[in-house]
């Protein structure tokens, strides 16, 4: 049996890659616990009891008390890849916009409520793109996250 994937079919396909995920857990502490045992994993913030965000190679893994599955995807342009994911007949909300803390993106949500996030890596912005900034000041993503649960 062969498999195929999507992009197989398609001779124009965005590049995309998985950087990360958070999860919801039980216990920040007990969860933060068990990951930093695994070789090469560094805190990057921490939030007692609420959040915390784990760099692990070169992926970053969130722990949330509250709030959905969050997967994290990085491609170099969200502009065109929101274009061939509303073409394609994902379920995109609003089409890529700058937030607060810097990170060109946008997100959809899978048939179970997972939030899937796409944005840029190094949270740059593309020539030919006219964001629109959500938010103000000088708010960190895990500020964001933490006052969206």
């Amino acid at each position: 049996m062969t498999m195929q994937t999507n992009d197989q079919h398609h001779a124009n396909t965005p590049d995309i890659s998985l950087e990360g995920m958070t999860l919801h857990v039980a216990d920040v502490e007990r969860s933060l616990e068990f990951y930093t045992k695994i070789p090469g994993a560094q805190v990057l913030v921490h939030r007692p009891g609420a959040f915390a965000l784990l760099s692990i190679g070169n992926g970053r893994l969130g722990l949330l008390k509250y709030g959905p599955t969050h997967i994290e995807f990085d491609t170099p342009d969200p502009d065109t890849l929101y274009q061939w994911l509303k073409e394609a007949g994902m379920p995109v909300e609003e089409p890529p916009a700058l937030k607060a803390w810097g990170e060109y993106d946008f997100t959809i949500h899978d048939p179970d409520g997972h939030c899937l996030e796409f944005d840029s890596p190094h949270h740059q912005q593309f020539a030919g793109s006219n964001p629109q900034v959500q938010g103000s000041g000088t708010l960190s993503r895990a500020d964001i996250i933490e006052t969206d649960v």
